[in-house]
């Protein structure tokens, strides 16, 4: 990878260190000087909007729940096929992307989502390009997560299976972290298809997610402009030709004009014009622990702000967790182990949990990495993505960073399941490689800690019903 264009570039001057606070840019004139982290004057909205005209379709609030165990799902289990109609659409689009709670924070509202966020920005947009679904008009949609709606801002497309479009608006996370909130849009974006496939596969719908496609198509599609709202990802509900080729133009809809230059480049760097092969599925696990079905488990999960150093996990919650979390994933994973059952504590190269690659308590060093962020030393194990850049280029990038978001929402969904609780981190990127044992070259995409709450969170609503939370501080150290 080049680290002085595309997304090498954005990566080079995003990496935080520890001679320079997180919130201050470096000195480099392609990265924007004038931001204020956290600005309430500029905070953008929640979600896209569109001027009265597109039609607007209420979806069912009565969700058709399969009853699946969520460990089966994550495990891999094939579930019986459900009819694709309205309902069962919008319990997808609900399970990775509805508004399950609301909070008052300074002031203003925040929509909680199924599926995480980084610093509960929430950066994504999600399209339906509906073919043969019952009860829903043939045409690009776009979902109102707020009304549990769907708006038509585009004609039918050509293809033959409905296909799911994830997009990012990089503002809207820029607005905290700036350009590296980049990175953020594929994290996010990966914990969302980790929800969107697992609901869908619960109903038989076998999801194939794609991460190659012609940008430029995808965007004329659903009506973004690339620079301030690009395509992710695209997920089918099933096989086939995903419906992905416009027959017309699609209602832009409006976001607030502000441009990160850093992060159009990388994005425009990774641009293709092929349509690439589903990720390939893969294996089942041989067994799975019993637990709640995933609608339930999903509306159950939340970000842990808080978890408890005391005690700890059994060893076969990490195992099973990383195993199913890992499922056809190929990015390279670690895990700093700080309290299960039977294992010593140390950092491990997954899957090998016989040797550590560094034995001995590791809290203080996790918490220096993770910025003080109490969650990295509190959590009974912390699991690391990381992957060499010479292994990849500006599609590759994203790629990695997706995967590695993938990982993370399936370790939620596993850690919710379970009894336990799970949150992302962010972490000092120059010191991920000595932490590993690794050459310089490592670039780190993730950290995700899983513990033993420290509270319980309410449940999530229902469609058109969020319940009402007040957020939980997380402990910062000063380490």
């Amino acid at each position: 990878m080049d680290l002085d264009t595309g997304a090498g570039l954005l990566h080079r001057l995003t990496s935080y260190v520890p001679s320079r606070e997180w919130d201050v840019p470096v000195d480099d004139p392609r990265v924007r000087q004038d931001l204020v982290p956290n600005d309430p004057g500029a905070l953008p909205p929640p979600m896209k909007r569109y001027p009265d005209g597109p039609p607007v379709l209420a979806l069912p609030r009565d969700l058709p729940d399969p009853g699946v165990p969520a460990t089966a799902v994550l495990a891999g289990v094939v579930s019986p096929a459900q009819p694709l109609d309205a309902a069962q659409l919008g319990r997808v689009l609900f399970l990775g992307a509805g508004v399950v709670r609301t909070a008052e924070r300074a002031g203003r509202s925040v929509l909680y989502r199924a599926s995480g966020s980084a610093g509960a920005r929430f950066p994504l947009e999600l399209y339906a390009s509906t073919h043969d679904v019952a009860g829903v008009p043939d045409g690009v949609h776009w979902y109102d997560a707020r009304r549990h709606a769907l708006v038509q801002v585009g004609p039918a497309a050509t293809g033959s299976v409905t296909t799911l479009v994830v997009t990012g608006v990089p503002w809207r996370t820029g607005w905290r972290y700036a350009e590296r909130g980049w990175r953020h849009l594929y994290w996010d974006a990966g914990t969302l298809l980790s929800q969107l496939s697992a609901a869908a596969a619960s109903a038989g719908l076998p999801p194939r997610l794609r991460s190659l496609f012609p940008d430029a198509t995808v965007r004329t599609l659903v009506g973004a402009d690339g620079v301030h709202e690009y395509p992710l990802a695209l997920l089918s509900l099933g096989d086939g030709e995903p419906a992905i080729g416009p027959t017309g133009p699609a209602v832009p809809g409006e976001l607030p004009p502000v441009e990160l230059p850093l992060c159009t480049a990388a994005q425009r760097a990774g641009e293709r014009d092929t349509l690439g092969t589903p990720w390939p599925p893969a294996d089942p696990l041989s067994a799975h622990p019993p637990s709640d079905p995933l609608d339930e488990v999903v509306r159950r999960r939340g970000s842990q702000r808080r978890m408890d150093r005391s005690r700890t996990l059994p060893r076969h919650l990490l195992e099973w967790s990383l195993s199913t979390a890992l499922r056809g994933v190929t990015v390279p994973h670690w895990v700093a182990v700080h309290g299960v059952d039977d294992v010593a504590p140390g950092l491990y190269r997954w899957p090998d949990l016989s040797t550590p690659l560094r034995a001995g308590d590791l809290r203080d060093e996790l918490l220096r990495v993770c910025l003080g962020q109490g969650l990295a030393g509190d959590a009974a194990y912390v699991v690391i993505a990381a992957a060499p850049l010479s292994t990849l280029d500006d599609r590759g990038y994203r790629d990695a960073q997706l995967a590695a978001g993938l990982v993370e929402g399936r370790l939620h969904l596993a850690a919710y399941a379970l009894g336990a609780g799970a949150s992302g981190m962010t972490f000092l990127d120059s010191e991920v490689p000595g932490l590993l044992g690794e050459p310089d070259d490592l670039a780190a995409l993730l950290f995700t800690c899983v513990g033993v709450p420290e509270y319980r969170s309410r449940a999530g609503g229902r469609p058109g019903a969020p319940v009402e939370v007040r957020p939980v501080t997380p402990r910062v150290s000063e380490s």
